[in-house]
């Protein structure tokens, strides 16, 4: 693979500046042209329409004037004609004495003056038609006869721009120029182009560039009756933005080399400094490999050692965990064989007071002895349950969880009966199935109530409860165990779980409990444990996820 020096770095870089350059100026100035032309044949029509507009406004307003004039003296009909080229007739009607109404009467009655257009064999006429209104009423009208021509040449005037009225018919075929431009073969010929490229806004003719605009002359009664096409020469103007376009784009260029040269310059000077503080910079790394390669070392060494004293400590933990439960067991053991101890006494002493007596049958001594080894089997049978409780275990199994918890209750039966404690269940969802550690899952919930049961004796809480509720969603199985003691302080929340944090006397707990159920939810069964507060009391919630 090919490696680039500084250098070549810079000149690469430096053609890849200059043909980009090259490239946006030429692509700039295609669309600069396109634009030109398109934004000139926009303006070209919006000023042409407004004049058309302004046009028609203008020669009713002068006509109506001229209406005014006649009707003091209508001698100055022949004045009128004489004067203007373009007005061809005056004709005044007098509204009454029309027997008949004409194409105009319906118009007229609007009392407004308005402009129609009359095509004839081998003329186009605008015809402006002023009501002369008298006592509020249409007395007569004045309908003036024009030559078509003058549009043509209020355009000229307005923009310098020729045009063509033209009729295309079964029975009328005519072309109206200005006079000067009748015979011209030149101007029927443009117009024939912009009629054949009527949907281009831009034409080109003759080497040169026109704009151009079709529009339609329409009679009183809004019905298109003719045609007209307008160009004008905007070469001297293209070539004019051309040439500013030239020079702005030798400007560019001329610019962009005097700062090349510059740019040049500083990168000749800073690619020699660059090259020195490189070799400083390899000389820096080499010294800062080794140091990092030193100090990583020296990281992973103590790493070990903080693992090799996590483990001595989670051995630890295990064995004071095992020490513990070792002692609640024998505790709970103490409890359940408390009544059949005292039961086998008084079997024993009762069997010694007959024997005194001299009334021990044979039929009564061997009563007492079955009802003791009655007692006998239950307290071996205990201690079965317990050790088969307290067994680890290497392998999942699926349970009911409903058996689980009572395993749990069971081993602390007589502890909460001898402290007065209720424990209700609610399983909202049944009887739920699940596959993990059975043992040490009932281990975990046995830490959780024992945890409830100290804390309620320790605060002396009457009607003490602990609720134990059950229930399955979608995603998880969900297991909650709530006392009613009132909850645990806001700053020993968040230690809760950590090792050897105990809210109890020293002789009376060694913190670990929740601490291994923790460890047995989130490890063991990858599960997750959160505890708050209720109004009642704590509420510790177990999440399993559902295999």
């Amino acid at each position: 693979m090919l490696k680039f020096g500084i250098k070549q770095k810079a000149t690469v870089h430096m053609l890849l500046l200059i043909s980009t350059l090259l490239l946006t100026l030429y692509f700039s100035n295609q669309s600069s042209n396109k634009n030109f032309l398109e934004q000139t044949a926009k303006n070209y029509k919006k000023s042409f329409n407004n004049y058309f507009s302004f046009f028609e406004k203008q020669l009713i307003k002068s006509y109506e004037l001229q209406t005014i004039y006649l009707q003091n003296n209508l001698d100055n009909i022949d004045s009128l004609l004489k004067k203007n080229k373009f007005l061809k007739d005056i004709k005044i009607v007098n509204f009454k004495d029309e027997k008949t109404s004409t194409i105009y009467t319906k118009e007229l009655l609007k009392g407004k003056s308005f402009i129609d257009i009359e095509v004839l064999q081998k003329d186009i006429f605008y015809k402006v038609i002023v009501p002369i209104i008298k006592n509020k009423e249409l007395s007569s009208y004045v309908i003036y006869k024009i030559d078509s021509r003058v549009f043509l040449q209020g355009v000229k005037e307005f923009d310098g721009s020729d045009g063509i009225i033209f009729v295309i018919d079964n029975n009328k075929s005519n072309d109206i120029f200005l006079k000067k431009s009748e015979n011209s073969k030149f101007f029927k010929d443009i117009a024939h182009v912009c009629e054949n490229e009527r949907e281009k806004p831009v034409v080109e003719f003759n080497k040169n560039i026109y704009v151009k605009n079709i529009t339609t002359f329409k009679n009183f009664k809004n019905k298109d009756v003719a045609n007209a096409i307008f160009f004008l020469d905007i070469s001297r103007d293209k070539k004019a933005f051309l040439l500013a376009k030239e020079e702005s784009i030798l400007t560019s260029i001329f610019l962009f080399v005097i700062a090349s040269i510059v740019v040049n310059y500083f990168f000749s000077y800073l690619i020699k400094r660059l090259e020195k503080k490189e070799e400083e910079l390899k000389k820096i790394n080499k010294n800062l490999e080794k140091t990092i390669e030193n100090e990583i070392e020296h990281k992973l060494q103590i790493q070990e050692k903080a693992l090799i004293e996590k483990q001595k400590n989670e051995q630890l933990l295990i064995q004071q965990s095992k020490l513990a439960l070792l002692g609640e067991m024998i505790g709970n053991i103490a409890h359940q064989w408390r009544q059949p101890l005292m039961q086998l006494s008084a079997i024993l002493m009762y069997l010694d007071a007959y024997n005194e007596k001299g009334k021990l049958s044979q039929e009564k001594f061997m009563k007492k002895v079955k009802e003791g080894n009655s007692i006998i089997d239950f307290m071996s049978k205990t201690i079965e349950d317990f050790r088969n409780y307290y067994k680890p275990e290497k392998q999942k199994e699926k349970f009911f969880l409903n058996d689980s918890i009572n395993n749990a209750l069971f081993i602390i039966n007589s502890a909460l009966k001898s402290s007065s404690i209720e424990v209700i269940t609610k399983h909202k969802s049944g009887n739920i199935k699940l596959k993990s550690f059975k043992n040490e899952f009932s281990q975990s919930l046995l830490n959780i109530i024992t945890n409830a049961k100290d804390i309620l004796v320790l605060k002396e809480i009457k009607n003490a409860q602990i609720i134990i509720e059950t229930f399955e969603d979608e995603k998880s199985i969900n297991i909650s165990v709530e006392d009613n003691a009132g909850g645990i302080q806001k700053e020993n929340l968040e230690k809760i779980f950590d090792p050897y944090f105990t809210t109890k006397h020293k002789s009376q707990g060694t913190g670990i409990g929740l601490y291994m159920t923790k460890m047995i939810i989130e490890n063991s069964m990858n599960g997750k444990i959160y505890v708050k507060n209720t109004k009642k009391g704590a509420k510790f919630t177990i999440k399993l996820k559902k295999s």
